[in-house]
């Protein structure tokens, strides 16, 4: 039934639904599936027929009277009850299927099946139906405390913390022409060059001044060979065979000639790490004071990254010891919802989607099963959290709403009451809350996980519900920590669409 919503929950409703006291009932039909038997009361059957005619009477043309104001006798003369009837089934199943919903605490992952004509409507009678139900597997953990997991390292070595003041002096580095210099990798080189494809030019073939530091993936690779060992003032013929998967259709595959000269050849010079440089570059006076603060925020994002890897660590092994199938239908709504937020991503940027599998050569096919094997895991991963939720009774109070609310407003750089009314506009306030607890769930099993090997050392010293606080290594919480993984796909998706 097309006016049905998979999932449809009481805040997701259709604009303008009415609360009915429906009765309902639900019994086992099957793997994953429900039957429901719902009632409805006569008087609201009768109140539904009243709207359906007052409804119908705004629509229909009838001579001799004005839109709205058709006598009901008229109506049911003209147009018959059996039409009457099948407006206030349109009108008014989705809602009863709703509530019905609702009372039973169900979920449903996919449109009811039920014969809308066998349903009968009479006035002064009750309105009964039943439906056949799609549900997420029910999922019940017997152990997901004491989990061991592997201790995160969270040592910070000299050569991290020489690796970020490296970084800080590459930003302070100047390029330095040297006379004579023959090019390595590392060199710059400021070069003209002219490209053709059967000797006509072509768009971004060209340029004057170009800046290339040898060694770098942001030119044709044959470049980089044919200018290295290659000194100010020579000229160079260079063959590009242009990739098959390249954008321009026109170009792919073709084999294009450069004309190179070398202008200038540069040298990277970095500062040295002394005083001076603490000065120019942070707030601090000495070098000793700056790699200090360097380490303590390594320190920091360290552990961190050990909470994470714990609550990872804990949601992975509960996930892959699920007994259950996860259903087809669930796997292929994410999988579709996952092409349909790339395509949109890649729209906002003028790609269009064949354009891009060619540049990260992915097939269809292949992006498909990336995005199913995702969402496998996903659901998995959802599945535990949603089950921890249940059996520690975990709920979100409005101020922990609030106070979220509060902090992705700051994020979009809106005020807090305009972000929560466009949730609320957009039925997004319970999705929120959904998130909101399973961080906590998440949260949770890493606070009860322990560590292997260290005679049941928790993971963290922070006190769980059920738990008192016990001694051991507190790994400070991460603000957002992840539920759950990105496959191949979505890594490229990610570092390809953004460059």
């Amino acid at each position: 039934m097309g006016f049905f919503t998979s999932g449809m929950s009481i805040d997701r409703r259709r604009e303008g639904a009415r609360e009915v006291a429906v009765k309902a009932e639900m019994e086992e039909a099957g793997k994953n599936k429900v039957l429901i038997k719902v009632e409805v009361p006569a008087e609201d059957v009768s109140k539904a027929i009243d709207r359906a005619f007052r409804d119908i009477s705004r629509e229909v043309f009838i001579p001799g009277f004005r839109k709205g104001k058709v006598p009901r006798r008229v109506l049911q003369a003209r147009l018959g009850m059996d039409a009457i009837y099948e407006e206030v089934k349109q009108s008014n199943l989705p809602d009863y299927y709703a509530e019905a919903l609702e009372l039973l605490g169900i979920e449903p992952i996919d449109e009811p099946e039920l014969d809308i004509d066998e349903i009968a409507v009479e006035d002064g009678k009750p309105l009964s139906f039943e439906a056949t139900v799609e549900i997420k597997p029910r999922v019940v953990l017997e152990n997901y405390k004491g989990i061991e997991v592997e201790r995160p390292d969270e040592e910070v070595s000299e050569e991290e913390v020489s690796r970020v003041l490296d970084s800080m002096r590459e930003k302070f580095a100047q390029l330095d022409v040297v006379s004579g210099k023959v090019l390595v990798d590392g060199d710059h080189a400021l070069i003209d060059f002219d490209g053709t494809v059967n000797d006509v030019p072509f768009e971004g073939g060209s340029a004057k001044d170009f800046m290339l530091e040898i060694g770098t993936e942001n030119i044709w690779p044959e470049f980089n060979e044919e200018l290295r060992g290659k000194r100010k003032g020579d000229i160079l013929d260079i063959k590009v065979k242009i990739p098959e998967q390249f954008p321009e259709e026109e170009l792919a595959g073709q084999v294009a000639s450069f004309k190179v000269i070398v202008k200038e050849v540069k040298v990277k010079k970095l500062p040295e790490a002394n005083d001076d440089f603490a000065k120019e570059s942070s707030k601090f006076d000495t070098i000793e004071e700056l790699k200090g603060d360097i380490r303590g925020k390594l320190e920091e994002a360290k552990k961190t990254q050990a909470q994470e890897s714990v609550r990872m660590q804990v949601l992975e092994k509960l996930a892959e010891g699920l007994d259950v199938e996860i259903p087809e239908k669930m796997v292929e709504d994410y999988a579709h919802h996952r092409r349909h937020e790339l395509e949109a991503r890649l729209a906002s940027q003028g790609i269009p989607l064949d354009t891009y599998l060619k540049a990260v050569d992915f097939s269809e096919e292949r992006m498909e099963d990336e995005f199913k094997d995702e969402a496998k895991q996903i659901i998995a991963n959802e599945m535990v959290l949603d089950a921890v939720i249940a059996a520690e009774g975990m709920e979100i109070g409005d101020e922990e709403l609030r106070e979220e609310i509060e902090k992705r407003a700051e994020m979009f750089g809106v005020k807090s009451e305009s972000f929560r009314q466009v949730l609320e506009e957009r039925g997004g306030l319970e999705e929120l809350r959904e998130d909101l607890r399973r961080r906590k769930a998440l949260k949770f099993l890493g606070d009860n996980a322990v560590f292997a090997g260290e005679g049941g050392e928790p993971s963290s010293g922070e006190e769980s519900a059920e738990s008192a606080q016990a001694p051991g290594e507190e790994i400070p919480e991460s603000e957002s920590a992840p539920a759950e993984g990105e496959s191949a796909a979505a890594e490229k998706e990610d570092t390809e669409v953004e460059e």
